[in-house]
């Protein structure tokens, strides 16, 4: 609402420079809010192809707006295998190109090999609090309990990942913060080189299962937001990595599930019992399995110019 304006006119100069340019395909990129309103715009009087590249995630929340999708939109570009089938099931032409962090990480882990540690070394525990304000106050006090309680059992290391802009708000936290490790740096070698991770829910989830790293899924947001969402989530699973193996691997702590006792056994569960550890880590290679080798930029490329006929 704040924003309305903004966007209003964001909505006006682009569809005012696409009708001037009239250029070869317009390719709209996830931000479903902006995107399909643009492309409503567009059809009044763009006739050429429109693609949508990285799906909005329709399939767990808002499934209406496919509709608006079927309507205007000539191909979607999608990162997940599942989504083909989703928007076919309602008429609509989809493309599984691979994911994007395929090749980014598998260029990662080709240039940093895994070190391997001794069994005494002390644990490497790291925390991703989340990339919003009120994601770092919802989530960093019970995360900071929780390794208070693991700390009581095991010796750890601990980072946490700072998203960038937001270390002003680990302000009030800081007499808490003394020992840890935080860094703005990008999160990548962080994870690869702990032992586990705890993470909010989000992307970063999907960084860890490449990766290979075990780890747990949290989100707590306002009580009143979480319940006005809850009827309209399509989905039972907010990681990833359990929708792409259709099974609970990673352990999820939402909303009142998110207790710093829980998210500790959990964690310690990971460093302490070999067998689920190693079990985890088998789901998480089968997720690469599902994702495939391929370049999600290449293939992206090459459906554009198939289809916009360039």
């Amino acid at each position: 609402i704040k924003k309305y304006s903004f966007f209003k006119k964001a909505l006006k100069d682009s569809a005012e420079f696409i009708k001037h340019n009239n250029p070869d395909v317009v390719i709209l990129v996830d931000y479903p809010g902006f995107n399909l309103r643009l492309a409503e715009e567009l059809r009044k009087f763009y006739t050429k192809k429109i693609i949508y590249y990285i799906s909005p995630q329709l399939w767990a929340w808002h499934e209406k707006r496919v509709f608006k999708v079927k309507k205007y939109i000539d191909l979607m570009l999608v990162v997940f295998p599942f989504e083909v089938d989703f928007y076919n099931n309602y008429g609509v032409k989809a493309e599984f190109i691979g994911h994007p962090l395929v090749s980014r990480i598998r260029e990662f882990i080709e240039h940093n090999p895994k070190r391997i540690r001794a069994l005494s070394d002390r644990k490497i525990i790291t925390l991703l609090p989340g990339s919003r304000k009120d994601e770092v106050k919802h989530h960093l006090p019970v995360l900071l309990e929780a390794i208070k309680l693991i700390k009581a059992k095991i010796d750890v290391e601990v980072n946490i990942s700072i998203a960038p802009g937001m270390k002003k708000h680990y302000a009030e936290f800081m007499d808490q913060l003394s020992g840890y490790n935080l860094t703005e740096d990008k999160p990548y070698d962080l994870i690869f080189k702990s032992d586990a991770v705890m993470t909010k829910a989000g992307t970063s989830t999907m960084e860890c299962t490449l990766l290979g790293t075990p780890y747990l899924i949290f989100y707590k947001t306002f009580p009143l937001n979480y319940y006005l969402l809850k009827p309209i989530v399509k989905v039972d699973k907010l990681g990833i990595a359990n929708l792409l193996l259709e099974k609970d691997s990673i352990k999820e702590f939402i909303q009142n599930d998110f207790t710093s006792e829980k998210i500790a056994a959990e964690l310690l569960r990971i460093l302490n019992d070999t067998d689920y550890r190693n079990k985890i880590i088998t789901d998480l290679k089968e997720v690469w399995e599902i994702l495939g080798s391929k370049d999600a930029s290449i293939n992206a490329a090459k459906l554009i110019k198939q289809t916009a006929g360039i």
